[in-house]
């Protein structure tokens, strides 16, 4: 049977040509949608490792304050804002704030490896204010600003990373020509987005007394809004003597990141669809005009015996055919992504992009397929041979 149909593909193989080289081009651009889509996708379902939901950041221009000045006032907000029923904690960090697009980056192999993180530096209160989940040691606490080497709190991603054959809790490592202690380790910190990679991250500790952090995040009771927002804003102008204060929420940040990633993805999506109808009315069309070329073909066969369901497995049988063929040499050209290494993508994405782009195509063909099929076998032979 498969010998048969080979040789029928190479019969009519000026028409299957065309045939194959459209179900290898689509074979391509589902592949390259699919990849994106895939890195993205599996981006997203990995946690962020804080909450965004009820917590609010409140920006005050303080840089231009003198020292002694910032610290009296974020003492004095910490202190007037905690007096409030619905304010559960407040922290202090610096500016690199979740969803902002900032960041802070150092590389160096002072330690006798090479090691690259973000940097951020945070109080005692923010692993409650924002939700960080600590996996291993423990978070920074007001000992820490007395101790000789200064703490920091390290991600997982850091850990595996430049960490696995090494002691690391506790032990010394150097940043900026100072030696610096891991006390603890966080499970994720995805703070440039959901979609986004997790890059590596480093917390260094800053007490509220130190300049490094004039952004305030602020654990807020549930249903907490505009009245509460409006308090707050009264409070920080008067206790900074500004007016530029502004309070954002993190979850519409988090929902405002997210729509520039959901929106490419939509499009995509949207030229994929488009792309599979007009593939489909491809292989409807060449399917009826084979089935109106044939029929004496099928007429004779009738005849000598085959019977309806070995028609319909025929046609089928050639479709699939060309489209192994198709799907084939796309991943001979596709595996070479992974392979060379071409782009920053992980090889998983890649091979997740082949199976989907392969699968949606097989299925089409299938489904595209079996009417016609069909309407093949049905075909009485006395007709076709009188037709003919």
């Amino acid at each position: 049977m498969i010998k048969h149909i080979l040789i029928l593909i190479w019969n009519k193989k000026r028409s299957n040509f065309l045939l194959f080289l459209e179900i290898l081009l689509s074979f391509f651009i589902l592949f390259a949608v699919f990849t994106l889509i895939t890195e993205r996708m599996r981006n997203y379902n990995t946690p962020l490792g804080f909450d965004t939901e009820n917590v609010w950041m409140g920006y005050m221009n303080l840089w231009e304050e003198d020292s002694i000045d910032m610290v009296q006032m974020k003492q004095s907000l910490k202190r007037e804002l905690l007096s409030f029923s619905e304010v559960e904690s407040v922290a202090f960090g610096n500016s690199i704030t979740p969803f902002s697009g900032s960041m802070s980056t150092s590389t160096n192999d002072d330690n006798g490896f090479e090691w690259s993180s973000r940097i951020f530096h945070a109080g005692e209160d923010f692993k409650k204010t924002m939700g960080l989940n600590v996996i291993e040691g423990r978070w920074f606490n007001e000992n820490d600003k007395n101790e000789k080497y200064k703490p920091v709190v390290i991600t997982k991603k850091v850990r595996d990373l430049y960490f696995k054959d090494r002691l690391y809790m506790d032990s010394l490592f150097i940043f900026s020509d100072k030696e610096n202690r891991i006390i603890g380790v966080i499970d994720n910190y995805k703070y440039e987005g959901e979609f986004e990679d997790e890059y590596q991250a480093t917390f260094f500790h800053a007490p509220i007394t130190s300049d490094r952090t004039a952004m305030m995040y602020m654990r807020v009771k549930e249903n907490s809004g505009p009245v509460l927002e409006e308090k707050i804003n009264k409070l920080m102008n008067q206790v900074t003597k500004k007016n530029d204060c502004v309070i954002q929420y993190l979850e519409k940040n988090r929902i405002e990141s997210s729509k520039s990633y959901w929106i490419p993805i939509t499009a995509l999506l949207i030229i994929c669809g488009f792309l599979v109808f007009n593939v489909a009315l491809g292989l409807f069309g060449v399917l009826w005009y084979n089935i109106s070329k044939r029929k004496a073909e099928i007429g004779l066969r009738r005849t000598i015996g085959a019977t309806q369901g070995e028609i319909s497995r025929q046609f089928i049988g050639e479709i699939l055919m060309i489209t192994l063929f198709g799907i084939l040499v796309g991943l001979f050209f596709a595996i070479q992504f992974p392979l060379m290494q071409l782009f920053e993508i992980e090889n998983i994405n890649y091979y997740y992009a082949m199976a989907i782009a392969a699968f949606i195509i097989f299925i089409l063909v299938l489904v595209c397929t079996f009417y016609p099929s069909r309407q093949a076998a049905v075909i009485h032979p006395a007709l076709a041979l009188h037709e003919d």
